[in-house]
């Protein structure tokens, strides 16, 4: 997507990064609810992140039903904190957007995707989905040992496990914008127990970063009561893994995740 030469109105200035499995859907309907936010109808647009095709102009067509009272136009796509070029892509586009990344424990995020697609996507495109979860992530670290490229990147295991580098890929939108610009959201912060009369964590970082009123009544846990066990081994070597990324990513955001989610 090319840069952006001359500011105007309509375009995207919050942006969902993901990633994949971090409650982005309610992150979605949180903001949709509100009468500032404007949320397009297909909330992921993927267009600084998968069609390089994609030309500003058209990019900003799904922004066409805003209404001009809407502070902020949001585009909220997963696929953007993993992929290299996007948080410069952004920039280019308009270096005054919001940034919003959602975070997961690491291995459960990736059990959470595995689970997912399994249940929604066609084998025939992710061929490794046909695997049961322990020999799935197995390929997915020995494709990691062996730097082999993956053909079908988006379903593949060692795609799905490349999401949870959080410190790499986090580094790249604090290096892109400037830190006030960015806000981290925390999934355990979502799904903890609170008070009936207390906010939730979610609800207050939201209406603190962009000045809008946020309802975390929103928040639909839909994986709920399925659970996927792996064996304990398998667990470890993905912890080992993801240990130094869990480090980087707490010094970023300033959030002691190390401690947090075990690492």
């Amino acid at each position: 997507m090319p840069a952006l030469k001359t500011p105007t109105s309509g375009r995207a200035n919050l942006i969902g990064i993901g990633a994949p499995r971090t409650a982005t859907s309610s992150l979605a309907r949180m903001l949709g609810a509100t009468r500032d936010v404007f949320v397009p109808e297909e909330k992921e647009i993927n267009g600084f992140g998968i069609d390089d095709d994609v030309t500003e102009a058209r990019y900003d067509t799904h922004f066409a039903e805003a209404a001009v009272d809407h502070r902020y136009l949001a585009d909220i796509s997963p696929v953007y904190l993993s992929s290299a070029q996007v948080a410069e892509r952004i920039r280019s586009y308009n270096p005054q957007a919001k940034i919003i990344a959602t975070l997961r424990e690491p291995v459960s995020r990736v059990i959470s995707q595995y689970r997912h697609m399994k249940g929604k996507i066609d084998a025939s495109l992710g061929p490794e989905l046909s695997l049961d979860i322990n020999s799935y992530i197995r390929n997915g670290l020995i494709g990691f040992a062996s730097h082999r490229a993956q053909d079908n990147s988006w379903y593949s295991a060692s795609m799905n496990i490349e999401h949870s580098f959080y410190g790499r890929h986090l580094r790249r939108y604090y290096q892109s914008f400037p830190r006030n610009q960015i806000l981290v959201l925390i999934y355990e912060d979502l799904i903890r127990p609170h008070p009936v009369r207390e906010k939730g964590a979610w609800e207050q970082q939201l209406q603190q970063f962009l000045g809008v009123r946020v309802s975390q009544k929103y928040w639909d846990n839909r994986a709920e009561g399925f659970e996927t066990e792996i064996a304990g081994d398998v667990a470890g070597d993905l912890k080992k893994l993801f240990a130094t990324e869990v480090s980087m990513a707490s010094d970023l955001t300033g959030r002691d995740l190390v401690g947090l989610w075990g690492y």
